[in-house]
Order: structure tokens, then C-alpha cells, then sequence
């Protein structure tokens, strides 16, 4: 309850007792007043009447007594009974008049017998005999009218006070605390971790002292955010590039060439022995090697397509490695004249000349590459290189499918919905129970099923991406309907529909209709927030105001600064497994805590991926983890969903 309803309760209830005390006390008064006015009334009656009936008596004339007592007892009288018994004969005559006063007041208001009828007898004497016997019964309808007449009005005067008084009281709330109404709403913000703003200085000196304060403790707060994220960066520079160049080093190197691999993806590496820069190579007045390596790292930034998230790595003193994700070896030629170019400027720069001054090998990835595998193919293609004084050499690659073949391939198999899918439980740390399941699709090529993560840059080259994503979220879709026990499904969106807010639209609609906003989940991968950030904060925001979840998935691969959490706000972030592979180095959780702590400062759940066996999970014990998945429970095809549902169960 807010403080104003509980003042306005309170004043109600002041202004409620002080009204019902003043209510009692008239009521009091009039009921006194009434009754002595009713006596009064029933004497003074009495009274004339005995005097006017001596004349009557006297002559024992009937008929007069009795036109007497019609003409008393008509409307307007407060006479209800009356009766005369005559002395000597004994006759006795009764009158009697029903007035509808009692009519126009409550039947329950006069049943509280506040006010009784007047009964009175007297004898008539006209001095030297007694004449008759009167009696006289006054109705306390009148009273009952006169007492209802006078309550209504104080009743709606005191209802009216108070109603007026609860107006001003939460008007004047209102206004009094809008300072405070603001902080929530401030407060609210900066545990978001969203510093835009400053409240204004209230008029009111200790409502100002407040606000001031929350402000300072804001400002604290954004600055305690802002060592947090310089303190990843600068966990990230220390222990992952090198200082001299600015390149990434080998370990950030190797780290991403493994999540690379994981992902299924197509891609090229590339090996480079920039053999100028060595000593027995170095002629007087030349740069020196690191200042050459920090002017290749400025060129490559300009020459290495950012859109295919690749990098280049400094591995020893004067070699290179170049990652180049999503391509193929047609593209891959075309970036690596533009590498070439950038090396003979260097080199000329130098006074150098440019002949076998650098070789390159290149490998692409093909089915069945490990990390060991892929590189020992590019250092053979380098060593080829060399061997034959060649500026490059990319090494053979077997393709089960042509570029031709391929595109036929999976348009056929999209347009067909010729896939299968698979589901993965995502674990929770304190139940050990499903919390929600994780969708895989497979592709169907000429009889062998693929992973879709191994055709994600073919689907979006050959313009298949979003109508495959769209397909996925129907099956998913007609699943859930068929089945409410099972819990959410969480789907992968490609980038290509993330960065479409047309498909973004059909998403939320596809969802809102079916009424499943609490049970289908979305996620992409923290790379596509890297390199369009814009495009993921309008498809979170749209999806944010729907009320359905999503999350980022692969977080941390990259190991850059995660102040877009703060802009995107996702439900739930799955760390990249590479953290877990390489849970043994030091350094590795060095980086990992902070991030952890981050988001989970900002009520994101956090989930660990990888998980092989339950031990795993002691290594995040100084961390909030909030679930974890991998091949402690492997995927299973979404068929089989509800029995592994009621199994776990």
C-alpha cells in the first residue's frame, strides 16, 4: 500500500470518528428535544380537550362529543387514540386516527423504538362532580418524521466533508510527494544500471535533502558501473592482446578459433609469416617491429570485413593470424588481395622491397575440422608457400557440396520444411530441474542431415535465413499447442531476422495470437549485438513491450566491453563454453567473474554452457549462476519431448 492511500486512510478515519461522534451527539439532542415536545404536545392536549368537553358533559349530548372528537382527531393531528368514559351512564366512545406520516420514514428507522407513544387518562370535574373518564394516546410518528427529516441532512453534510477532505488530502499528497514518486521511478531506472538522468530539486527542504542524496548515490552508483567495465577492459587488454601492437594475442586467438569451430560455421584461417620484419632482415633506420606491427593492426582494421567478424591476432614476433568466419574460398580471395596490399604498403614503407617479403597460408574449414586439424592444414599451406617462394597458398579443401548444388539443395529443403529438430534442457543450478528447452534444427541434404549452425551464412547468403527461422517458429509453435506441459522452447534467430524488423513483426504476432508469450523463448548470438547493435536494441525493445523473453546467446565469446546489457535488458545471457574449456587458466576467471556479477546486478539470468558433468558447476560457486545445459542431459528429438518431459517430472 503507497503512502498516500495509507494518509488518506487515515484522515478518512479521523474525519469518520470526529462525524459519528458529532452525529451521535445531535441525534442525542434532537431524540431529547423530540420527546420533550411530544410531552408537551400530549398535556397541552389533554388539557384544552377536558376543558372544552365540561360544556358537552354537562348536557350529556352524544352527538355533540362525538362531532367534537371527528373535528380533533382529522389530518394533522398527533392524537392516535382516544377514548371517553362517561360517569354516569357508564357509555364509553373511542376514536382512533391512522396518520401516513409513518409512510415517508424507513420502516427499520422506526423499529429502533427510539421514541414510544404518549399514554394519558385524566378525569373531567366540572368543579362540584366528576363528568368522564379521557384517555389519550399521542403518536410518535410526527417525533419519528421530524428525527429522520433532521438526520439526512447532517448524513449527506458529513459524507460531503469527507469526500471533499479525501480530494484535497490526496491532491495535496500528490503534490507533496511527486519528489518521492519520482525516486521510485529514478530508482526503478538506475537498477537497470541506466544513469541518463538527474532528479530536480524539490521546493520542499527535506524532500531536497532526500533527492540530493539520491542523486549523489546515483552518481556513485554510475561510477561504480563505470570501474566495473573498465575493469573488464582492462582484464581484456592485459591478459588478451598484446600491448606493443594492439593486436589480440594467441590466447584470444585460440579462443575464438575454438567457439568458431563450435559453431558449425564455414569460414577461412590464415597463417602469416611476415618474414621482413625479422632481424637478419632489418636495415638501418627502419621502424621497429612493434612499431610495424601497431601500423599493420591500423590497416588490417580497415582491410578485415568487421560485417564477418574477423580479426587478426598476433601470435609471435612476426607472425599473423587472420580469422575470417562465414566465407567461403571465392570471398576469402578477395580479402586476401586487400591483405597483400596492406603488407607491400608496409613494406615500402620501410624501403624494403616487396618480393618474398611475407608468405600467407590459407585453409578453409571443411566437415569433420578440429582446432589441431584446421591449423596443421594452414601451416602446411604456409610451409607450401614457402617452399615454392609463393606470396600465398591455400590449402585443398573437400566440399560435399558445390556452391550450385548447395543452393539448390536448401532452397529445396526450406522451401519443403525438410528438417528435423532437436531439443536440449536448460537446467536449473538450485532445482537441477527443466527450466526451459533449447531448439535445434537439422537440414535434410540428399539423404544426411546437417546442423543448421554449419549452414547459417549459406541460409543467409542464398536469402534463406528468414523464411528458415519462420519455419521453425511455426513447428515450435504448433508443438506448444498441442501440448501444455511441455515447457518453453527457446529458438535461435538468425541474424538476418533480427535485423529485419518486418520479421520481427510476424514473430510477436505469430506469438501473441497463439497466446504464447510465457512459453516460446528467442535468442541470438552475442556477435550479432557486436557488430549491429542498433538493430538488436529496436528488435529487443519490440519484443521487450510484447512481454516475451529472450536472451544472448555465446556471451562473452568476444570478451568486449557489455554495456549493451544495460540497452538491450535480455532475459537470460548462455556464457560461451569456451569459459568452461578453459576453466583452468586463471586468468579465465579473472574476466568471467566481473561479467557474471554484471549481469546479474541487472536480474539476467545467467547460464553455463558446456556442461559435461555435475562437478563442473563448483567452479562457478563464487559466481550466480542461475542454470546450465550441455551434454549432461544431450539433445533429443523434439518427438520424444513429452515423454522426457513427464520423465523428468
Amino acid at each position: 500500500m503507497t503512502i498516500t492511500n495509507k494518509i488518506t486512510i487515515v484522515v478518512v478515519g479521523i474525519l469518520l470518528f470526529l462525524c459519528s461522534v458529532l452525529a451521535v451527539a445531535e441525534f442525542a439532542i434532537n431524540l431529547a428535544f423530540l420527546k420533550q415536545e411530544i410531552q408537551l404536545h400530549a398535556k397541552s392536549a389533554m388539557q384544552n380537550m377536558s376543558v372544552a368537553l365540561i360544556p358537552i358533559l354537562e348536557t350529556g349530548d352524544r352527538e355533540k362529543s362525538d362531532i367534537f372528537f371527528s373535528t380533533v382527531m382529522s389530518e394533522g393531528t398527533l392524537l392516535k387514540n382516544v377514548t371517553l368514559q362517561w360517569m354516569f351512564e357508564g357509555d364509553l366512545q373511542q376514536w382512533s386516527y391512522d396518520s401516513d406520516v409513518s409512510q415517508k420514514v424507513p420502516e427499520w428507522f422506526m423499529s429502533l423504538g427510539f421514541i414510544e407513544p404518549i399514554w394519558m387518562t385524566s378525569t373531567i370535574n366540572n368543579g362540584w362532580t366528576d363528568l368522564a373518564t379521557l384517555s389519550i394516546t399521542v403518536s410518535s410518528d410526527h417525533a419519528y418524521l421530524a428525527l429522520w427529516e433532521l438526520s439526512g441532512p447532517f448524513t449527506l453534510f458529513a459524507i460531503s466533508v469527507i469526500v471533499i477532505a479525501t480530494l484535497l488530502v490526496r491532491y495535496t499528497l500528490k503534490r507533496s510527494l511527486s519528489p518521492v514518486l519520482k525516486i521510485t521511478k529514478e530508482a526503478k531506472r538506475i537498477a537497470q544500471f541506466d544513469f541518463s538522468a538527474r532528479l530536480p530539486t524539490p521546493k520542499a527542504s527535506d524532500l531536497s535533502e532526500l533527492t540530493t542524496a539520491f542523486n549523489e548515490m546515483s552518481s556513485q552508483l554510475h561510477g561504480l558501473f563505470e570501474t566495473l567495465n573498465e575493469e573488464i577492459n582492462a582484464l581484456r587488454q592485459k591478459y588478451l592482446f598484446d600491448q606493443p601492437s594492439g593486436f589480440p594475442n594467441r590466447s584470444f586467438f585460440m579462443r575464438q578459433l575454438e567457439s568458431w569451430l563450435s559453431d558449425g560455421d564455414c569460414g577461412v584461417v590464415m597463417l602469416i609469416n611476415l618474414k621482413w620484419l625479422k632481424e637478419d632482415h632489418r636495415s638501418e633506420g627502419a621502424k621497429s617491429v612493434n612499431d610495424c606491427m601497431r601500423s599493420l593492426n591500423i590497416a588490417l582494421q580497415n582491410v578485415i570485413p568487421r560485417s564477418h567478424d574477423a580479426f587478426g591476432a598476433r601470435l609471435g614476433k612476426a607472425e599473423l593470424a587472420v580469422l575470417i568466419p562465414s566465407v567461403h574460398e571465392k570471398e576469402a580471395r578477395a580479402i586476401l588481395s586487400r591483405l597483400i596490399r596492406a603488407f607491400n604498403n608496409e613494406v615500402l614503407n620501410n624501403g624494403l622491397p616487396t618480393a618474398n617479403a611475407f608468405i600467407i597460408g590459407i585453409a578453409e574449414k571443411q566437415g569433420g575440422d578440429t582446432l589441431s586439424s584446421l591449423l596443421s592444414r594452414a601451416n602446411d599451406a604456409l610451409q607450401h608457400a614457402e617452399r615454392f617462394q609463393a606470396v600465398f597458398h591455400f590449402s585443398e579443401t573437400e566440399h560435399e557440396f558445390s556452391q550450385t548444388t548447395l543452393n539448390t539443395q536448401l532452397e529445396e529443403a526450406v522451401n519443403n520444411e525438410a528438417f528435423s529438430l532437436m531439443v536440449q534442457p536448460i537446467l536449473s543450478s538450485a532445482s537441477h530441474q527443466t527450466q526451459h528447452y533449447e531448439v535445434y534444427a537439422h537440414i535434410q541434404l540428399e539423404n544426411k542431415s546437417v546442423p543448421a549452425s554449419n549452414l547459417i551464412s549459406d541460409l543467409s547468403r542464398f536469402s534463406l535465413s528468414t523464411k528458415f527461422d519462420q519455419s521453425v517458429i511455426s513447428l515450435a509453435i504448433d508443438i506448444l499447442k498441442n501440448d501444455e506441459a511441455i515447457p518453453p522452447l527457446s529458438i535461435n534467430l538468425t541474424p538476418s531476422s533480427v535485423k529485419d524488423l518486418k520479421v520481427i513483426s510476424w514473430v510477436i504476432n505469430k506469438v501473441r495470437k497463439n497466446k504464447l508469450k510465457d512459453r516460446i523463448y528467442f535468442e541470438f548470438a552475442e556477435v550479432l549485438v557486436c557488430l549491429h547493435l542498433n538493430d538488436c536494441e529496436k528488435a529487443c525493445a519490440m519484443m521487450k513491450e510484447e512481454g516475451i523473453h529472450f536472451g544472448i546467446d555465446r556471451f562473452g565469446q568476444h570478451l568486449s566491453s557489455i554495456t549493451y546489457l544495460r540497452s538491450l535488458k535480455p532475459d537470460f545471457i548462455k556464457l560461451d563454453h569456451s569459459f568452461l574449456e578453459h576453466s583452468d587458466d586463471d586468468n579465465n576467471h579473472l574476466l568471467l567473474k566481473p561479467m557474471i556479477k554484471m549481469a546479474s546486478s541487472l536480474g539476467i539470468d545467467v547460464i553455463v554452457s558446456a556442461v559435461e558433468y555435475q562437478q563442473q558447476l563448483k567452479l562457478f560457486s563464487d559466481t550466480n549462476i542461475d542454470g546450465y545445459f550441455g551434454y549432461i542431459s544431450p539433445p533429443t528429438p523434439i518427438e520424444g519431448i513429452s515423454s522426457h518431459v513427464a520423465k523428468s517430472a
